[in-house]
């Protein structure tokens, strides 16, 4: 094999690569749905269920889902404990004692208060490779805005690449909502990513340094 054959063969591989990578997710913007409206997204609960012991936990799946926001998202990020403690506050009900169905219905009546967006994050993985589907609801109405789901072969079910997963949902929400800003408009944004790209760098420093939970010792302004 010459060299010229073996470079273009390790082209048409990245290539390809690449394209699995590019093709690996889906999104929908239902009609009329204003994302760049969108200020704060609140962390709803999973559907989930976890099948593996590499998996995380459903209140773990949370957390991580709202982490990979705040360091990604240029839109702020509500976590799911966030609102259940403003809830318990507001109204006395503390959803954590409740069943799944009736802690959602209390969850979707208040959060309207807290965030004007939710995300459900739903996993389908009884199969060998997970399904990641990220549906975006108007607080206000319950309306779904947008949907974003993701599926490769290289998406395991694991904590990593469950995060790694939110992480290219938040991504690709402010992608979407940039085509619709003016070009002022889609600067800022883009200023606020990089302010969360910064801030992910001294939350690993900070964690790296004291081998303390990165969550706990910094905190995003």
């Amino acid at each position: 094999m010459t060299k010229k054959l073996f470079a273009a063969l390790i082209m048409l591989a990245v290539f390809m690569t690449s394209s699995v990578a590019l093709a690996a997710f889906e999104e929908t913007i239902e009609e009329d749905a204003d994302l760049t409206a969108v200020k704060k997204i609140a962390v709803a609960f999973p559907n989930y269920y976890k099948t593996e012991e590499a998996e995380p936990e459903i209140y773990d799946f949370a957390r991580d889902i709202y982490n990979a926001g705040r360091f990604t998202s240029s839109r702020e990020v509500v976590s799911y404990e966030d609102v259940a403690a403003a809830i318990r506050r507001d109204t006395g009900i503390d959803i954590h004692s409740l069943d799944v169905p009736e802690a959602e219905k209390i969850y979707n009546q208040h959060v309207s208060r807290y965030a004007d967006t939710y995300v459900i994050t739903t996993v389908t993985n009884n199969s060998k490779r997970p399904w990641l589907f990220f549906y975006v609801y108007n607080s206000a109405d319950g309306k779904l805005m947008y949907t974003y789901s993701i599926q490769s072969n290289v998406l395991d079910k694991t904590a990593k690449d469950y995060g790694k997963a939110a992480e290219d949902f938040f991504k690709q929400f402010d992608e979407t909502a940039k085509k619709k800003l003016s070009k002022e408009e889609r600067k800022a944004m883009e200023e606020r990513q990089k302010e969360a790209r910064v801030y992910r760098r001294h939350v690993e420093k900070v964690t790296y340094k004291t081998g303390k939970d990165k969550v706990d010792m910094v905190r995003k302004k």
